[in-house]
């Protein structure tokens, strides 16, 4: 992103942030899942499409921020100021599972994060504080049912920005180099004198704060939550297939995907039903095939052979 895209950037975002008000229900509800979900594949890609580390596991985190503002909220602490709890409690549990975690690659790795949430998900279901396997409530936002739908969309929406302008941020910093040197060869970078371990565990901390916030706004959405829901790893399996689709590795391929998916998704179920999985899995397949490194991939391949094409024309 340059200067000069920065106006039609914010005249986007203008028009976005002014939807709720005109949309109804249903579908300010399908943007608000879809931002959510740009948000949860944000994370997943600072570790899987700029590291190279695929977190199957990562859904963990998404239960570590609804959790942790369920349980805040419970004892009397209002809504946003759950946020810095939730996220300082995902960056603790991050780092402890990944410094001896992250000393895995490839899908070791991937295993091994499945199993980790598995293994949180049993402490969850098991202590009184968090509900137990029944799950537990939230407080009800004090609002009426369109000004709640105003509020998690508009929020939502703002955590999408967040998770966007942190990733690129990061990706022009010196330690975006790192975990993309990590990427490349994670041999070679260590011995060019990056600490990999400790980009490795930062990349994964910064993944999970963004993953566990968005955990935080769904749960006071909901305001009911329960393990099953939370830890299931089908979403950290939608946000990878939507990272597939929007672009792996590119800034703005979680949102375009999201935007992909989530539309192929509710036109899926009200045209097919029951059926809507199965077309929606073929449809992603196509789309992969058709175009493996995602939309904003493909967008960005064609400009580089353009400007490409123009530069050799130039030159002659």
């Amino acid at each position: 992103m340059t200067k000069k895209h920065l106006p039609l950037l914010l005249l986007a975002l203008a028009a976005l942030g002014s939807l709720p008000f005109f949309l109804s229900g249903y579908w300010a509800r399908v943007l608000t899942v879809m931002f959510m979900y740009g948000v949860i594949a944000q994370g997943i890609n600072l570790m899987s499409g700029f590291m190279g580390y695929v977190p199957f596991g990562n859904a963990m985190f998404f239960a570590v921020g609804g959790y942790s503002t369920a349980v805040a909220m419970g004892a009397g602490i209002p809504f946003f100021l759950t946020l810095p709890v939730a996220a300082c409690v995902s960056v603790v549990i991050s780092v402890l599972i990944g410094l001896p975690v992250l000393r895995l690659r490839g899908h070791y790795f991937a295993v091994a994060t499945i199993g980790v949430s598995g293994a949180l998900m049993s402490v969850v279901q098991n202590v009184e504080f968090t509900g137990g396997a029944m799950g537990t409530t939230l407080p009800i936002l004090n609002a009426s049912p369109a000004q709640a739908s105003v509020f998690f969309y508009l929020a939502m929406l703002g955590l999408l920005v967040v998770a966007n302008v942190t990733t690129w941020l990061i990706l022009r910093s010196r330690f975006g180099f790192g975990i993309r040197a990590i990427r490349a060869n994670e041999d070679a970078a260590n011995s060019m004198g990056i600490n990999t371990t400790l980009f490795k565990v930062l990349n994964w901390s910064i993944s999970a704060v963004l993953t566990s916030l968005s955990g935080s706004f769904y749960a006071y959405w909901m305001s009911f939550i329960s393990p099953d829901e939370m830890f299931n790893v089908m979403i950290a399996v939608n946000a990878i297939v939507i990272l597939l689709v929007g672009g792996l590795g590119t800034v703005l391929g979680p949102m375009v995907g999201a935007v992909i998916f989530q539309f192929v998704s509710e036109v899926a179920w009200s045209s097919f039903g029951h059926y809507h999985l199965a077309v929606l899995g073929v449809a992603t397949i196509i789309i992969v095939a058709l175009i493996p490194n995602g939309f904003v991939g493909r967008f960005l391949e064609l400009r580089r052979k353009r400007i490409t094409g123009q530069t050799e024309e130039g030159a002659r």
